[in-house]
């Protein structure tokens, strides 16, 4: 799987995420889609990691795996250029926003369905 696939993996169980919300099992299923995102984060951070040259550190992985809102803009800021680092930013502003849309679209599917 190519590093810029990672996203595409990542909104499918938040989607859901957002469509079993509230149902039978419903912590069971966040704790599931909160650990693939997990996983599939810091794959994309080795994947990228590895593409662009970047030393990874023990205290950076732990990061992406258990503060990912907070360490991938680290990183991103860490690992790009001085050209590259506002696009990086923002194209992850941009992923944030997908996958709370992915979340809102399971979840109005689950009200359509109900």
């Amino acid at each position: 799987m190519h590093h810029r696939h990672a996203l595409g993996w990542i909104l499918l169980p938040m989607a859901a995420a957002g469509l079993l919300d509230g149902g039978l099992g419903a912590a069971e299923v966040h704790l599931l889609a909160g650990l693939a995102v997990s996983y599939l984060g810091f794959l994309w951070y080795c994947r990228d990691s590895d593409a662009r040259g970047y030393r990874r550190t023990r205290w950076l992985s732990v990061g992406m795996v258990a503060f990912t809102a907070g360490a991938v803009p680290y990183y991103l800021v860490r690992s790009r250029e001085d050209g590259e680092r506002g696009q990086a930013l923002m194209a992850y502003a941009a992923c944030l926003a997908l996958v709370a849309l992915a979340v809102w679209v399971g979840g109005a599917v689950r009200i359509g369905l109900e």
